[in-house]
């Protein structure tokens, strides 16, 4: 099957790499995948260029496809992207971002062949009802790829699209890459963790928003209790200093909470490694939460908090712990963790085991194969 992927974006940040592994997995169950994103003036290893040059992914970059609204060139992109979908028979355009929806909608009605518009919403919470939104739901989608059973329950609700477009599909992770089997740097010695430290771990970009002051009040009431607790925040961002580092002195934590900063590559995995247990309070600019999927194939229970799609990807006493994010409660969770040792592998052994079941990249590749097929009229 022709397929042509479109992303209106150039960096490697939120949906790129789920949706890069997604065309390369279909690529490699013999389709013919093209993959078209914003275009960079100069390529650059930290981009979607890079990346799907690594996956051996063929790229188009001939489109504007910007990330943000913008008339002139949208219009123009729909003339382009209309020739194109003739000129190599794509049979699905498969959009992941608003305004490449928005393009391949227009550009279908200019089409001679019919391509099925298939869009997958990433943010893991229902569409908002913009007016774009209402121009392209439900009559110009032929199929709404929803991460979570509640963003796919609240766009039935609110565009009427019918309940046989809209589908749940979990997103996928690396797992060859987060293997907890794998031979990986040793961060708690390189971090000055010794074995009998409690690690507990955070990954996530460091804002506001990210209720790093629920994080730390929560450190604070359980080294209290535990005098091995250990806080690794692992990030950067702008306000590092007013979100994180000052509070934690405020608390009397120097020593407890660790920066080791922004980890990539196999020091991120074994970032992941070196933690007992992960948490995760807020969604960030990935609604999959896929940190929180990458510390479960890491065979770490995962605390938390009841928002997004979280309790959708934790479950409750069986592979981690859903929560009220207050401190009280987040302490509490985390205090019986460390006294309760074999449950606490018991969950992280669950986690392992629900990532390899639910975060396949060929289980998603398979699930996506057979919306395509149904679509075209092959299934």
């Amino acid at each position: 099957m022709k397929l042509l992927h479109l992303f209106s974006n150039y960096k490697l940040t939120g949906p790129a790499e789920p949706a890069l592994r997604l065309a390369s997995e279909l690529m490699q169950r013999g389709h013919d995948v093209t993959f078209a994103h914003r275009p960079l003036k100069q390529p650059n290893a930290g981009h979607i260029d890079s990346r799907a040059a690594e996956c051996g992914l063929p790229t188009h970059t001939h489109l504007y496809l910007r990330k943000h609204f913008h008339a002139v060139t949208i219009w123009s992109d729909a003339r382009r992207l209309a020739r194109l979908i003739d000129q190599h028979g794509f049979a699905i355009v498969h959009c992941n971002l608003v305004n490449d929806h928005l393009t391949a909608a227009l550009a279908a009605g200019r089409c001679r062949s019919r391509p099925r518009i298939v869009r997958t919403n990433h943010d893991a919470v229902p569409v908002p009802r913009t007016l774009r939104n209402r121009f392209l739901f439900p009559k110009r989608t032929d199929a709404l790829i929803e991460l979570s059973h509640a963003a796919a329950q609240g766009n039935l609700q609110t565009f009427g699209i019918p309940r046989e477009r809209v589908h749940v599909v979990d997103t996928a992770i690396d797992l060859a890459r987060f293997n907890p089997g794998r031979e990986l740097p040793d961060l708690r010695a390189r971090w000055g963790l010794s074995p009998e430290h409690y690690v507990v771990g955070v990954a996530a970009r460091v804002q506001r928003h990210r209720r790093f002051d629920v994080l730390l009040r929560a450190a604070a009431i359980a080294h209290r209790d535990l005098p091995q607790f250990r806080l690794v925040i692992i990030g950067r961002g702008t306000h590092k200093e007013t979100v994180a580092v000052r509070p934690a002195q405020q608390l009397g934590l120097s020593g407890v909470v660790h920066f080791p900063g922004f980890l990539k590559d196999d020091d991120f995995v074994a970032g992941l490694l070196a933690l007992d247990v992960k948490v995760f309070l807020v969604p960030g600019t990935d609604g999959s939460c896929r940190a929180a999927r990458e510390a479960m194939a890491m065979g770490k229970p995962v605390v938390a908090a009841r928002r997004g799609m979280l309790p959708e990807l934790v479950t409750d006493g069986e592979d981690g712990v859903v929560l009220d994010d207050t401190p009280e409660n987040l302490a509490r969770a985390l205090v019986r963790l460390a006294r309760e040792p074999d449950h606490c592998r018991r969950l992280g052994a669950a986690a392992r085991r629900t990532a390899l079941r639910r975060f396949d990249p060929a289980r998603q590749a398979e699930q996506i194969e057979r919306i395509y097929e149904r679509l075209v009229g092959l299934g």
